[in-house]
């Protein structure tokens, strides 16, 4: 089982390969694949991120 920590790497990893890749493409070859791998990369790291009990301060 992945740990919380593991599943943000791996969005992390996703948001920047699809990010060069949109980057490092021509304007005439913009893949929607690739937008999309970006938006649900980000969804994905968002969620993980809002919905994450082990990553908040303890109070003490």
């Amino acid at each position: 089982m992945l740990t919380q920590i593991d599943r943000l790497t791996i969005y992390c990893v996703l948001c920047f390969i699809t990010f060069c890749s949109l980057v490092l493409r021509s304007p005439n070859d913009m893949s929607i694949f690739a937008l999309g791998g970006l938006i649900a990369a980000a969804i994905g790291l968002w969620f993980e991120l809002t919905n994450s009990p082990e990553l908040e301060e303890e109070d003490g």
